[in-house]
């Protein structure tokens, strides 16, 4: 069998040394073609009513986007109406946020279903003041909630419905009878749903029998861009969605591909165990089963691939690794990411520019039923630790995640003779993080508000507060090493510990032979140790093992730093 990196590899070269640019791309699934000019599969806002069903359920209070997940709705749900075109008919039906499940009865808790943004012009500011207000507490009546969705649309014409939740609906009526009743009384109005952390049968049915899109989302990145895909379910069906492309699935059947399109090829070409395809400008591959395996957008293959979330050619890694995890693989040029580990697809990105994908520019894009088995990471063995990217303050300055400033008295002003010694913020891995003022008394991890000349800094990943520093001379942005130079900015051991990386100040000595890199807290480690020899990164992790250990110790300065194993790994970011 031929080997896929091999064929990545050539084709990235191909887009190297071409004389000439070829606009290709997969055709929309009527067989338009995209629009020279346009990204392949670049899925634009469409000028059409638009009503987002809001899930406000007490589940939604979970808090792993990261930060509650109703915040990250409410962050994706703003982000897509800015994105609509000016002028767009827009609003939003919100349930379950006035009743709570624990003290309602819930045959009336099943009637909470408002309407915080009437259907009307698009106002942004109007809709963001109204989704502050929203509290995640009750039901889950998702049948009503779409009714009261469909009540608002005019009369006529194409509209979209956009369900955004994380669960089973808790009352009737039905939602996939609701969805279904809505698209047959008006064909040209789309429902869909964006499955938050879930992929419930009940979500993909409302989106089936809705003639919508489903699609999951298991961060609050993917959810933002997901849900904007959503609005526009038809130019969406030309991505690569988490398990397919226009109705064409992963897993799929020659059989059951050629029933559904009767267009598609009779004769492949073979290619070791595999059987190839080329239709409508996209290579599908099937295995010697004759099940679907792979699918390739563009010549070369994979060349017009474009993500579900919009990761394509010309998108920059660390913006893969925003939405979907560090790569399970990576070496070669060639980084896999999971896709749906449930089915266990995977996006096989080609790139250019750089020993990692972090450091790289993306040239191709293939879905494939490849995820491996076990994530693995170069230099390895064993698994790595989870981790972990802290990004309070989004690229308009709002904060996100959870976040909230603090007014303790300890906010402060920058003179501009201490910005001159601004620096990444610790453990930054993108532009846009800053550590400004001298040793201990610096903020070590800032995000600029532009709008109001002031760095919103923290100084734990834990803690979900932030202090506002006023400046008169914007911080200078100096480089940003790759990430696997970059020295983190905490670390959660297996025993419970939480480390912090030092950044100045006075401290006792360390055991002969070592340089104390991190101090800890609310575990037996209280330090994270380097040999003098070592740096920080390359000496902090061994990876040899089943897991990433550091060694740690306790506050003996005469005892032994032991192995302790790492779980989780925080750097700083900022949206890109």
């Amino acid at each position: 069998m031929r080997s896929r990196r091999s064929s990545l590899r050539s084709a990235a070269l191909a887009f190297l040394i071409s004389t000439i640019l070829l606009i290709v791309g997969c055709s929309a699934t009527d067989g338009t073609a995209i629009k020279a000019g346009r990204t392949p599969g670049e899925v634009v806002p469409q000028k059409i009513p638009t009503l987002v069903v809001l899930d406000a359920s007490d589940s939604m209070n979970t808090a792993d986007a990261p930060g509650p997940r109703i915040d990250a709705a409410k962050r994706a749900v703003t982000n897509l109406a800015d994105g609509l075109p000016h002028g767009t008919d827009f609003g939003v039906v919100v349930f379950g946020s006035q009743m709570p499940a624990k003290t309602t009865r819930q045959s009336r808790a099943c009637t909470d279903v408002s309407t915080p943004v009437p259907l009307g012009p698009l106002n942004t500011a109007a809709v963001s003041s109204q989704l502050a207000t929203i509290r995640a507490q009750g039901f889950t009546p998702i049948g009503n909630a779409l009714e009261m969705a469909a009540n608002q649309l005019p009369p006529s014409g194409p509209a979209s419905i956009v369900l955004v939740s994380d669960g089973e609906p808790t009352c009737a009526p039905d939602p996939c009878v609701t969805a279904k009743a809505i698209h047959a009384n008006r064909p040209d109005v789309t429902v869909s749903a964006v499955g938050f952390r879930t992929d419930n049968a009940d979500l993909k049915c409302v989106a089936a029998d809705g003639g919508g899109l489903f699609v999951t989302a298991d961060n609050a990145e993917q959810l933002s861009a997901r849900l904007s895909a959503a609005q526009n379910s038809r130019d969406a069906a030309t991505r690569l969605s988490t398990d397919s492309r226009g109705g064409i699935a992963i897993g799929d059947t020659l059989d059951d591909v050629r029933s559904a399109n009767p267009s598609f090829p009779r004769n492949g070409r073979k290619d070791g165990d595999r059987t190839i395809y080329l239709w409508e400008d996209c290579t599908y591959e099937f295995d010697d089963s004759g099940k679907l395996v792979e699918i390739a957008p563009g010549d070369p293959p994979g060349s017009a691939g474009t993500t579900i979330d919009g990761v394509t050619k010309g998108t920059a890694g660390s913006r893969a690794i925003e939405l979907y995890g560090d790569a399970w693989q990576d070496s070669d040029g060639v980084a896999i990411f999971p896709a749906d580990e449930k089915a266990g697809t995977a996006y096989l990105l080609g790139y250019e520019g750089g020993s990692s994908i972090a450091e790289g520019t993306v040239t191709t894009v293939v879905l494939c039923g490849c995820l491996p088995k076990k994530k693995t990471t170069s230099g390895t063995s064993g698994g790595g630790p989870e981790i972990v990217k802290v990004i309070a303050v989004d690229k308009k300055g709002s904060l996100r995640d959870g976040y909230t400033i603090v007014n303790d008295g300890s906010s402060r002003s920058f003179p501009s003779s201490e910005m001159t010694y601004c620096s990444p913020g610790l453990g930054a891995i993108t532009p846009g993080v800053f550590r400004c003022g001298t040793t201990a008394d610096s903020a070590v991890v800032c995000w600029n508000k532009t709008s109001t000349s002031q760095l919103l800094c923290a100084y734990s990943p834990w803690e979900k507060t932030l202090r506002a520093w006023t400046y008169s001379v914007p911080p200078e942005q100096k480089p940003v090493k790759p990430q696997d130079e970059v020295v983190p900015w905490a670390l959660e051991l297996a025993d419970g510990s939480r480390c912090n990386l030092r950044f100045g100040g006075a401290w006792d000595p360390p055991p002969t032979g070592y340089r104390d890199i991190y101090n800890c807290s609310d575990g037996p480690t209280k330090f994270v140790v380097v040999k003098d020899d070592s740096e920080a990164p390359a000496g902090l992790f061994d990876k040899s093992g089943t897991a990433w250990t550091v060694l740690g110790r306790d506050s003996n300065r005469n005892g032994s730093p032991s192995p302790v194993p790492v779980t989780k790994v925080y750097y700083s970011a900022a949206e890109q």
